[in-house]
């Protein structure tokens, strides 16, 4: 017997989203609903991967129809989106919340790279305020997004290969090390002096100079930056956000970018890149620079080496 009382589902909402909301309704949890319709596969993972019996159950408990669930699913997106997908997401958008119960959970907030409310073209909300204060550029940050999206979408249009920018940025620029001491300044002074904190090593990955703020924002020692690209949904929303700031900025600038990343290389480290960047960009540079390089004497303070003391931006200080 259908429910009587259905909340409609919004726009692009999530499966998982819409069904909790309507447990909210009967005052019941999730796993209770499941119970009581009778599908099988939990609802996040019925998302990604579909039961047609789990669905007919849902939609005839629902008044709905089995096409209407589909298109609540990630059903039919590309394999390149669908790996770059995190099953639970506690971003909310407070206009679509008003009013409501529960925030609801839209389908395209459930990519790595999304943080705006397309609809009411704002910021979305997220409970983890790490790093915020410092992680500014929020017009670069979105138009990373965007261009992650495009990508992850396989609607792509850019000369410059996307995931080559993102294993740039995740590659190392130096041989791990230790924390230097200004690197530990935010840690209590008892916590600096161990020897454990004082003795790990740290990577140093080509993302910290192209987003140099990223280090301010997240110190080194709480740093969570994947090695592949794959990993990506598990980490932070400070490290997702600092990732698509520096994907529109390499794609805005790529020849100066790479030669920025390369002068703060190690000799180790710059082989590798050079290596990696070689075939993948290399013979796009010229042709994809927008503006020349930046000869300005004020370069040195525009950009810095985060990872050496003093910075260029303090130097004549004191």
């Amino acid at each position: 017997m259908p429910f009587p009382i259905v909340p409609p589902p919004l726009s692009d909402e999530r499966l998982s989203s819409w069904l909790a909301r309507i447990a909210d309704v009967y005052l019941v949890s999730l796993d209770e609903l499941q119970a009581h319709v009778g599908w099988a596969r939990p609802a996040l993972e019925l998302e990604r991967e579909l039961v047609l019996q789990d669905l007919e159950r849902i939609a005839a408990a629902t008044s709905s129809s089995v096409e209407r669930l589909f298109a609540m699913t990630f059903h039919g997106l590309p394999s390149r989106f669908r790996d770059l997908l995190r099953s639970e997401i506690r971003e909310t958008c407070p206009v679509c919340s008003r009013g409501m119960q529960r925030p609801p959970r839209l389908r395209m907030w459930s990519f790595a790279f999304s943080f705006w409310c397309e609809r009411h073209r704002q910021p979305l909300f997220s409970c983890d305020t790490r790093g915020v204060s410092a992680l500014g550029d929020h017009w670069t940050a979105r138009r990373g997004g965007e261009i992650l999206t495009r990508w992850a979408m396989e609607k792509d249009t850019a000369a410059m290969p996307v995931r080559s920018v993102l294993s740039l940025l995740l590659s190392p620029v130096r041989k791990a090390s230790p924390a230097a001491p200004w690197e530990l300044a935010r840690l209590p002074l008892p916590r600096q002096r161990e020897f454990l904190v004082r003795s790990k090593r740290f990577r140093r990955p080509a993302l910290t100079i192209v987003v140099p703020e990223f280090g301010v924002a997240v110190p080194i020692y709480d740093q969570r930056l994947p090695l592949r690209i794959t990993d990506v949904p598990a980490t932070p929303w400070a490290e997702r956000y600092a990732l698509a700031i520096g994907v529109a900025r390499v794609m805005e600038n790529p020849a100066d970018a790479i030669a920025r990343i390369l002068k703060a290389s190690d000799e180790h480290c710059r082989k590798k890149i050079t290596a990696e960047t070689h075939n993948a960009v290399g013979h796009l540079l010229i042709n994809q620079r927008k503006r020349p390089p930046d000869h300005s004497a004020d370069r040195k303070a525009k950009f810095f080496d985060p990872h050496k003391w003093p910075y260029s931006g303090f130097r004549g200080q004191g």
